[in-house]
């Protein structure tokens, strides 16, 4: 044992559990339920989980197990694991496993991650018969800090039969960045959860466990893998100058000029061009209560006359190098929080602090119904995760998306739809949709047929606008009208199927 590695496992008993993980692997068996740490590849078992697809595929062909995390794991760690997964939950961003949904070879639920997490500790999805979680230091007493997510680590280590943790020298030490609190389950009854604030801390800082369930130990020195992030794309920067300029509209029409509310961005280019726009924005004191810490928020980090504080449930960040996450938590210290993503996507919560919500869709329709996971509404990309947690209970929700894309078979479609194939958030939930044309607004009683024709004119690309109107005129009758299906053989859908043919490459989008 090293003495960086002794001085991180602080109790004794636990000392004596450490293990080469080759051997920790093979407590887990065929059919076992594992329910694991990490968030937006912040925090994963990256040490057990590879070693975990070397021993199943000893096991044989037929191996397999269930895996729960908090969100999306790494290529690099679900990838090799992904063959001897048989059902997964409640979200996954991994094209190894989508793969195998799509041939019906991998059972896949998604579920809203503040239900989840919830539903964990419920019973609602069985027994968990091991834990896995990577921590930064196992305490005196057994607790454990975690890393740089929190997911459903607590959860997992409360309700498995037993417990391995990954112990990661390579990464800092994070202790006082969580703030942990489990949620009630019946039949005790809930309780208002106390927060008023961004940083308001009601919990925690560590995950209370039993040595005893403790089973292994594993050491780790991998860093977490990079979120790749391309901050130059001309049109995430025309998005987010349209987000933007719809909260500067909000702030006159509701007289933010004081006050600004907790801001939610969710992950990827769009996400991290519009929290860089903030940068350069009149918006002063800004605050999040959001999912994920992520690479555009470093900027507004360093300027203390914007940035007042975050509340996240993991940090995704392009450059995950040891030196560089020690800075970030030793800037943040007092401002940032991680907690389980049961609080950081908590309805009440949500709703109580008036949180502004901005996400990124594959596409909208002229409605504003809004499609975050599904390709022609039947080929899942990746799972819902916290979106509709957010865009169902903000104060103002913001679907932000391109308005074409360019498919791997050279078409480019237009993101504004007559009606998306998947539905998951109803027009109802969304308070405004922006691409880089322009944005629309959802706050006045006023017909579907009129807000179509906003979304049309002011957020569908030109190419495609001129068709769009004309949908809405023959469509006919009815509150959101729509075409008969057959029409897909012919007539409208003909001509789109040719619009996007003939797109002019120079205007297209990846």
């Amino acid at each position: 044992m090293t003495s960086e590695l002794h001085e991180r496992i602080e109790c004794e008993a636990l000392r004596r559990k450490l293990m080469p993980v080759e051997e920790a692997v093979r407590l887990v068996r065929n059919g076992d339920v594992l329910a694991v740490s990490g968030f937006t590849k912040a925090g994963e078992p990256k040490a057990f989980l590879p070693a975990l697809a070397r021993h199943l595929a000893g096991l044989g062909p037929d191996a397999r197990i269930t895996l729960y995390s908090g969100a999306s794991l790494s290529e690099e760690v679900e990838g090799p694991l992904a063959p001897y997964i048989a059902r997964r939950g409640p979200y996954m961003a991994s094209s190894a496993s989508r793969r195998l949904i799509h041939a019906g070879k991998m059972d896949y639920t998604d579920v809203h991650l503040s239900h989840f997490a919830r539903g964990l500790m419920y019973g609602f999805y069985g027994d968990i018969d091991l834990a896995v979680v990577e921590v930064s230091r196992i305490r005196h007493d057994g607790s454990v800090v975690l890393s740089a997510s929190v997911g459903v680590s607590a959860e997992a280590l409360a309700r498995a039969r037993a417990v391995v943790l990954e112990v990661n020298t390579a990464i800092p030490d994070f202790t006082g960045v969580h703030d942990i609190v489990l949620p009630p389950a019946p039949p005790t009854i809930g309780w208002p959860v106390p927060v008023t604030g961004v940083r308001d801390r009601i919990g925690l800082p560590h995950v209370p466990l039993d040595p005893a369930k403790v089973v292994a130990v594993v050491h780790s020195r991998q860093p977490d893998f990079p979120v790749p992030f391309r901050a130059d794309e001309a049109v995430c920067t025309h998005i987010a100058d349209q987000v933007i300029a719809f909260l500067g509209e909000c702030r006159d029409r509701f007289d933010w000029h004081h006050w600004v509310p907790p801001l939610q961005s969710g992950v990827g280019n769009i996400a991290n061009a519009v929290i860089a726009g903030l940068a350069r924005s009149p918006f002063k004191r800004l605050h999040f209560w959001t999912e994920v810490f992520q690479e555009g928020l470093l900027g507004l980090l360093a300027d203390r006359d914007r940035f007042a504080g975050a509340s996240a449930a993991a940090l995704s960040l392009a450059d995950t190098s040891p030196a560089r996450v020690a800075a970030l938590l030793a800037a943040a210290r007092g401002d940032l929080l991680l907690r389980p993503m049961w609080m950081s996507n908590n309805p009440e919560v949500i709703a109580r602090l008036h949180v502004v919500a901005m996400n990124t869709p594959l596409e909208v329709d002229i409605y504003g119904h809004v499609n975050s996971t599904h390709v022609e509404g039947s080929r899942i990309v990746n799972g819902l995760g916290g979106s509709g947690d957010f865009f169902r209970n903000a104060y103002l929700s913001i679907a932000h998306t391109p308005s074409v894309r360019t498919l791997r078979d050279g078409r480019t479609v237009s993101c504004v739809l007559p009606y998306v194939g998947h539905v998951d958030h109803t027009e109802h939930d969304i308070k405004c949709v922006v691409t880089e044309h322009g944005y629309a607004t959802n706050f006045s009683i006023r017909s579907p047929r009129a807000r179509a024709r906003d979304i049309i004119d002011r957020c569908a690309h030109p190419h495609f606008r001129p068709l769009l109107q004309e949908y809405l005129a023959i469509a006919g009758e009815g509150d959101e009208p729509r075409l008969s299906p057959m029409d897909r053989l012919e007539g409208w859908w003909r001509q789109y199927d040719a619009a996007c043919l003939a797109f002019p490459r120079a205007g297209a989008t990846g």
